[in-house]
Order: C-alpha cells, then structure tokens, then sequence
C-alpha cells in the first residue's frame, strides 16, 4: 500500500510540477535563477513525462522503474544546483526528498 502511494504521489507531483513549471510566472523567475531558464521548457516536458512513466509503472514495471531512475538523476541535478546557488536547506529540502523516493520507487521496481 505504502509503496503504491508513493508512487502515485510522485508520478503526479512530476507531471503537475512539469506543467506549472511551463506556465507559472514564479517557476518561470525559479529556472532563471538557477540557471536553466533557457532550458526551463525541455526540463518541464521532460519531467512530466517522467511523472507519466513513473505512474505507468502500475502496469509495467520497467518503464516505471526507468522513469523514477532518470528522476533520481534529475532531482540529484536540482539538489546540485540548489547547493551551488546557495540555497538553504529548507529550499534544497523538495529536490532531496524526490530524490530519495524515486531511488525507493527504482530500487523496488522489478524489471
């Protein structure tokens, strides 16, 4: 059960956060501050899909388990540049916290 929310919770966490990243002003200033404001599209639609992957892993695994792989890599990026930005802890906390659910959801996805 616990696994199955987890899921859940982060496949549509991804796919929200993609599609208000594209339309939000805040999110718009947020990547132009981190750097990555002429990528901010690329990395909202490739996030989302990633949330869709990690959501179709309810019905096959491996692309579930791949989707949350390639967001563990995607979070350890945000975590990396929220430090080097210098962004507190309570800032930096989200991209931590996504990194370490998508390693569960990885780590317990069959193949």
């Amino acid at each position: 059960m616990i696994k199955r929310t987890i899921i859940f919770f982060c496949g549509f966490s991804h796919l929200f956060y993609g599609v208000i990243a594209i339309l939000h002003p805040f999110y718009i200033a947020e990547f132009t501050r981190y750097g990555f404001g002429d990528y901010r599209v690329s990395i909202a639609i490739f996030q989302s899909l990633l949330g869709i992957g990690v959501l179709l892993g309810f019905y096959y695994s491996a692309i579930g388990k791949y989707a949350a792989l390639f967001l563990v890599l995607l979070m350890g990026g945000a975590l990396g540049t929220r430090i080097y930005i210098g962004d507190s802890v309570l800032q930096s906390s989200p991209a931590l916290v996504y990194l370490i659910l998508n390693l569960y959801i990885f780590k317990s996805q069959k193949s």
